[in-house]
């Protein structure tokens, strides 16, 4: 039987609910102080590969990083309506309402977008023998809303999808990645913290995250994704942005980018825009920003160590890069985490030392 009590006549799909088959965690009920962490392993006939999952009161984040070896999709049995930030780094996944033929999103390298999921049963598929590298930021309803002006038309727009058992989208296609999306992140999927501290980093950072995409498609120039481009030239594009993420401390050029991946510097400069919505160098700056910041958070780090690992040879020209990008010094960014760092060990620090002092009645 389908989930709206009729018959199934497709064998693919009958066998797929009876061997294969996720169900979606319930975290709208989790408890605000906690945070839920599982490293996970993929390890059988269809996937293998790493993965993580995050939970947290009215959240739930999901990584996976890992090769498909089965064209089958993979059956996913609701807990519910939420809202689903998708980021596909690496791969193309494909969504299936359960009892539809036709997707009602796709999912290309470097794409995201927000969506509602409604309380059905949902048909996911990756490329055989792709690698895929994707992060799903799951949302209850009571979070998004709550985060969300009322008079906002995305609120209407959701709620009616909820009501009619049906998927509701920001943007009616998907929009590129960009580097501060990436770093915000891994910077959910590598905190450190414990505890509250956790799960209120998180909850920032999805709000963050929020504000990227929502910034993004209302006010910003959207590239044409829906264009004739060819894949040929998409994953030059795909590998000239690989280069750059993986050689900041370079000087480049447009040509000798353009010498690298194969293709003439007036092509680089058109199809980079298209597929990830900035030019080559807006792009490469975004980068080398959003690592700085990364690397000033690591405990022993130097401005004039970070300043050499992301282009500048003079700390001075960094500094005032990044003044202009982030509104404060580098220098601020270093003695704040220090004094984070050192208050957080001082609360715990003062609650054990509380504690150790209270009666068992009174901790109970």
């Amino acid at each position: 039987m389908t989930h709206q009590g009729e018959m199934s006549c497709d064998p693919v799909l009958d066998e797929i609910k009876k061997n294969h088959f996720w169900q979606f965690p319930d975290f709208t009920g989790h408890a605000r102080e906690e945070v839920t962490e599982r490293d996970l392993i993929y390890d059988d006939e269809r996937t293998k590969g790493i993965g993580k999952e995050l939970i947290t009161e009215g959240l739930f984040v999901w990584y996976g990083h890992f090769q498909v070896l089965s064209d089958k999709p993979l059956l996913v049995r609701s807990s519910g309506s939420h809202i689903q930030m998708n980021f596909s780094l690496q791969s193309s996944t494909t969504y299936f309402s359960e009892t539809a033929t036709k997707p009602f999103v796709r999912f290309k390298t470097q794409q995201h977008n927000l969506f509602l999921l409604p309380e059905r049963n949902l048909l996911v598929q990756w490329k055989p023998n792709e690698q895929v590298e994707v992060f799903a930021v799951n949302m209850s309803t009571e979070f998004f809303f709550n985060n969300l002006p009322a008079s906002h038309p995305l609120c209407k727009h959701f709620q009616t999808g909820i009501d009619a058992l049906l998927p509701a989208f920001m943007s009616m296609r998907n929009l590129p990645l960009t580097s501060r999306m990436i770093s915000s992140l891994f910077e959910i999927l590598n905190c450190t913290y414990s505890g509250y501290y956790k799960s209120l980093f998180i909850k920032a950072k999805v709000i963050e995250l929020m504000a990227l995409q929502f910034e993004q498609y209302e006010q910003l120039p959207l590239p044409d994704i829906t264009s004739s481009l060819k894949e040929a030239d998409k994953e030059k594009m795909h590998l000239a942005r690989k280069i750059l993420s993986e050689n900041l401390d370079k000087t480049w050029s447009l040509k000798d980018l353009a010498h690298q991946i194969g293709t003439n510097e007036f092509n680089l400069k058109k199809y980079f825009k298209e597929v990830f919505g900035k030019p080559v160098f807006g792009y490469l700056h975004d980068l080398r920003m959003e690592n700085s910041m990364l690397m000033l958070q690591q405990p022993g780090s130097k401005i004039g160590e970070i300043s050499q690992k992301t282009g500048y040879k003079n700390p001075t020209h960094f500094t005032a890069a990044f003044k202009k990008y982030f509104g404060i010094l580098p220098n601020k960014i270093r003695i704040g985490m220090f004094n984070l760092i050192h208050f957080s060990e001082y609360i715990v620090q003062l609650f054990s030392e509380y504690v150790g002092e209270t009666s068992m009645v009174e901790v109970i």
